[in-house]
C-alpha cells in the first residue's frame, strides 16, 4: 500500500470531464513527476490529492484512511505547495513560520530545521517583511521552506521550480531529494527538465487520462500504462 493512493478518481466541471478513471500510488522515499500540457489538469489533480477540490467519483486515501476521514494530526503529515502560494496579509514571513511551528508543536530540532531552510533559500534576512512584498520567486521559496520544515510523509508540489532562478531551483531539488531519502513520498508537477532529481516514475496527463512510464526503463510502449511501472495503482 502506498502512502497516498487514488483509486479510479474522476473530476470535472458541470458536464465536462477534466480527467477520469485516474489511479496512482505514491510510495515512501520516491519522487514521482507529473507532466502534461497546459490545461491537461495537473494542478487540479494535485489539488484533489490535497483535498482542496471535491472529486466527481473515486476515492483518495492517505496511509489507508480516506481523505475525508483524516484527523488533524494525520492531515499535518501531508503538505501541498500550490502553483501560486497564498499567505496571510497581516503576518510577516517569520510569523508564518511561528504559526506553523506552534500549531504543530515543533521541538527545538524542528525549529532549527526551519531556520536552516530559510538560510538555505536565502530568505532569512527578509523574514521580518510581509510575503506580499516579496517577488514571486521569494514567495515560492518561503512556501517550499514551510512545507519542507513540516517534514511531511507526503509532499505535493505544483510547478515548484517554475518561478525560481537556476541556483534556487538546484537548492530546491537538493532539498526534495533529501526529504525523499528520509522516507517522504513526493509528487511534483514539472514543465522543466530536472537537473538533480531522477524520479522513480513519470506520470503524464493527456486527453483526460493518466499514463505512466518508469524513468529508469524508458518510455511506454503504445502510450498505455506499463504493467511494471511503479506509482500506478492496478
Amino acid at each position: 500500500m502506498g502512502i497516498l493512493e487514488a483509486r479510479d478518481i474522476s473530476f470535472g466541471y458541470g458536464r465536462t470531464n477534466v480527467w477520469e478513471h485516474v489511479s496512482l500510488s505514491l510510495d515512501a522515499g520516491e519522487v514521482t513527476v507529473l507532466i502534461g500540457e497546459n490545461g491537461a489538469g495537473k494542478s487540479t489533480l494535485l489539488r484533489c490529492l490535497a483535498s482542496w477540490e471535491r472529486l466527481r467519483s473515486g476515492e483518495i486515501a492517505f496511509e489507508g484512511t480516506p481523505l475525508e476521514k483524516l484527523k488533524p494530526a494525520q492531515r499535518s503529515r501531508m503538505a501541498f505547495v500550490a502553483d501560486v502560494p497564498a499567505f496571510y496579509d497581516d503576518l510577516t514571513a517569520y510569523e508564518h513560520v511561528e504559526l506553523l511551528g506552534r500549531a504543530n508543536r515543533w521541538d527545538d530540532a524542528r525549529w532549527d530545521e526551519a531556520d536552516r531552510l530559510l538560510e538555505r533559500f536565502g530568505i532569512a534576512s527578509y523574514c521580518d517583511q510581509y510575503p506580499q512584498t516579496f517577488s514571486r520567486g521569494m514567495r515560492q521559496k518561503l512556501a517550499c521552506a514551510l512545507a519542507l520544515a513540516l517534514k511531511p510523509a507526503c509532499l505535493l508540489l505544483d510547478e515548484p521550480t517554475g518561478p525560481l532562478d537556476p541556483g534556487s531551483a538546484a537548492i530546491l531539488e537538493d532539498e526534495i531529494s533529501h526529504i525523499a531519502d528520509t522516507g517522504c513520498a513526493v509528487l511534483m508537477s514539472c514543465h522543466h527538465e530536472l537537473e538533480k532529481i531522477r524520479p522513480a516514475c513519470v506520470l503524464k496527463l493527456e486527453g483526460g487520462r493518466l499514463a505512466a512510464c518508469d524513468s529508469r526503463r524508458g518510455p511506454l510502449n503504445g502510450g498505455g500504462v506499463r504493467d511494471d511501472a511503479p506509482g500506478v495503482a492496478r
